[in-house]
Formats: structure tokens, sequence, C-alpha cells
């Protein structure tokens, strides 16, 4: 894959399940719970398992609400 080709095409079902997994994490950490695959998976009502291909995404998402709230 050169580095001009890295995006790939996304499903909107793929999409509203980014944009949940977002929202689970903004509240986690507002509410200054750890965020752990468990919980994410708890809270969106998948598997733990089903979370580990999006993991990269849940990494970023992470970091740029916890940037956001000023938390480390």
């Amino acid at each position: 894959m050169s580095i001009d080709n890295y995006y790939q095409d996304l499903t909107p079902d793929e999409a509203d399940f980014i944009l949940d997994i977002y929202r689970v994490v903004n509240e986690l950490v507002l509410n200054n719970y750890p965020v752990t695959l468990v919980r994410l998976g708890y809270e969106l009502g998948v598997k733990t398992e089903e979370l580990s291909d999006y993991l990269p995404i849940i990494i970023t998402i992470l970091n740029k609400v916890e940037q956001e709230y000023e938390v480390r």
C-alpha cells in the first residue's frame, strides 16, 4: 500500500459504530472512569473481541479526548 492510498472506505454502519465509540470514550473520560476494552464492550453491547479491529481507532480517540480534557 502506498502512502497516498491509506484511506479506506467506511460503510455507514462502521461510521456510526466509530461515533458510538467516541461517545462512550468521551463519557468515560469525562467521568474519570478507566477506558478498557471490557468497559467499551459492555457500554456498546459488543464482545471485546469485536473491538480488537478498532483498537488503533480507540487509542486515537482516547488520546484526542484526553488532550481535550487535559488529562495526563
